[in-house]
């Protein structure tokens, strides 16, 4: 049967989606014990397994089904630099904020980084590999990037069941659907998934480091949930969806099953 292009690549897809899902979520239950606790208590306690294990069931599928269009080539690196430069005006902004609060220690930084860099390998191979790519066998590119952002982003409500906040895992959920969709304009604009990769990493390094921080640590305490709790983090990752929104702007609705080139248009021309 053809896992490529033909009508099982989605459903396959799918089902890989699920059994990942459930080792990403249903590890992490375990590994904690079933007791709540917050993303950077479970980076704090040892490596992310679960996390870890999805990405090598994702490696193993992949290889099974003989897909080779996931975007895992090297990208033009001239290109690149032209594409990542707002990027890494966040990723160096964090790692101020980071240095300023006070770094954590070198072990828990180093935990933060090996899980982090587990967890943009998982989610950008799963999301902007392997559903959009399945996506974009039955419908055209921006349908494609529209629901994959937003498969994205509700699957981080799913964090309730480790963290027990539900509004927090509401919100992740919805921060996650803008930020993942910078994500997939860089993958399309770049024609690889390494640099959604390289992002996604170092944007949770980033913001988990400033959580960890002594600084942030020393000063935390309850607080009453109001709206303005609610708009800091939409105000963050704003402008990384803007962004991502620029970088499209002049990318056709194309049919093509590839990001390879994407077609560009003139400025003021009609999609």
């Amino acid at each position: 049967m053809n896992y490529t292009h033909g009508k099982a690549r989605l459903p396959l897809s799918l089902a890989i989606f699920l059994a990942w899902m459930a080792i990403t979520i249903l590890g992490g239950t375990l590994l904690s014990g079933g007791q709540k606790q917050s993303l950077i208590e479970g980076i704090s306690k040892g490596p992310l397994w679960n996390v870890v294990a999805a990405f090598l069931f994702l490696v193993v599928m992949i290889i099974a089904a003989g897909w080779r269009d996931l975007k895992f080539g090297a990208p033009d690196p001239m290109s690149s630099l032209r594409i990542m430069w707002f990027p890494a005006l966040y990723i160096i902004a964090f790692f101020g904020m980071a240095g300023l609060l006070g770094l954590p220690s070198l072990n828990l930084l180093l935990l933060i980084l090996l899980s982090t860099a587990f967890v943009g390998l998982s989610e950008e191979t799963m999301f902007r590999g392997v559903l959009f790519q399945a996506l974009r066998t039955r419908v055209k590119l921006w349908p494609a990037m529209i629901w994959t952002s937003a498969l994205f982003g509700s699957v981080h409500t799913l964090n309730v069941l480790t963290t027990g906040d539900i509004v927090g895992a509401l919100l992740q959920a919805f921060t996650a659907m803008l930020s993942g969709f910078a994500f997939m304009a860089i993958l399309v604009r770049t024609g690889s998934i390494w640099p959604a990769i390289i992002y996604h990493a170092l944007w949770d390094f980033g913001t988990f480091a400033i959580t960890a921080s002594s600084g942030a640590a020393g000063t935390a305490s309850p607080v009453a949930v109001n709206e303005w709790s609610f708009l800091l983090p939409f105000a963050l990752v704003l402008p990384n969806f803007l962004y991502g929104i620029y970088l499209l702007r002049n990318v056709r609705n194309s049919t093509r099953l590839s990001t390879d080139e994407p077609e560009i248009l003139p400025a003021g021309s009609p999609r």
